[in-house]
């Protein structure tokens, strides 16, 4: 199923697998808006030009996100200071405090609370973008948390290579049992929310580079359409590696091998 809290699955015996975001929601918007975006990334160098950390995206409430997207790209003061000021209004928006029954858990409210959005370094807007398709590959980092589910951003993401900063307590993520996450996306808890502007910039572009590289052999795993994706093979690669676990398969490769290595293993 679709990735979400641990209380929601059984993490040493379910399959998390991507979902399907908007810019993919069907084959023609497919073709139209992520499998160019992704080409391009694909066949474009690891350097990015664009801010440490980008987000486009509802604060409070899913419909700021969809509905009302920012034509000039950013917001204005007044509605920075509107978001800030519910926010400081809001106890879960403290980084420290857990709420697991509003929107974002509180993670989106604890992100504008510490004013990442001021930062000369990032680009943090509370609602979409016309220039989302451009904005994420030139990303160096691009936040996703969890909104009125688990998130779908980080497919997109991972389509476009925009390293994945994850800032949540309890998610599992697609294919969790067949890949190494951490090398590839960098996981904070809430309570981190007001490192992450040192976090981010203590990062080495070596480091960067490294992970950038893996995340580019596991990009097509999150997108379903063929023949760019190869979400089903890697769905495969993680029934393989259950299969495996429970005695089902002939061979029994470890947790978190290398996803291709685990669909040849245990898929005959």
């Amino acid at each position: 199923g679709h990735w979400g809290d641990e209380s929601c699955v059984a993490r040493d015996k379910d399959v998390i697998v991507p979902t399907i975001t908007p810019v993919q929601h069907d084959l023609p918007r497919f073709k139209q808006r992520l499998r160019p975006a992704m080409r391009k990334s694909a066949a474009s160098s690891f350097a990015r030009s664009g801010p440490l950390l980008f987000f486009a995206g509802g604060i409070t409430s899913y419909g700021a996100s969809q509905d009302n997207i920012r034509k000039m790209g950013k917001d204005s003061v007044d509605k920075q200071q509107k978001w800030l000021t519910r926010v400081l209004n809001d106890k879960c928006s403290r980084p420290d405090k857990q709420c697991r029954n509003i929107y974002s858990m509180g993670v989106r409210q604890a992100v504008w609370r510490q004013r990442l959005w001021a930062e000369p370094d990032m680009r943090v807007v509370s609602a979409g973008v016309p220039d989302y398709l451009t904005a994420v590959p030139q990303a160096h980092f691009c936040l996703h948390t969890e909104g009125n589910g688990w998130g779908a951003r980080v497919v997109d993401y991972m389509a476009m290579e925009c390293l994945p900063l994850m800032v949540n307590d309890r998610m599992v993520f697609p294919y969790d049992n067949v890949l190494r996450w951490h090398d590839f996306s960098l996981h904070l808890r809430k309570r981190e929310i007001p490192q992450i502007p040192t976090i981010l910039r203590n990062m080495s572009d070596g480091t960067q580079q490294r992970m950038h590289h893996v995340l580019r052999q596991y990009k097509r795993g999150f997108v379903w359409w063929r023949p760019d994706g190869l979400a089903y093979e890697y769905t495969l690669a993680a029934l393989g590696q259950r299969a495996a676990q429970f005695g089902f398969a002939r061979k029994s490769p470890t947790k978190h091998a290398n996803a291709k290595e685990v669909l040849v293993a245990t898929i005959p």
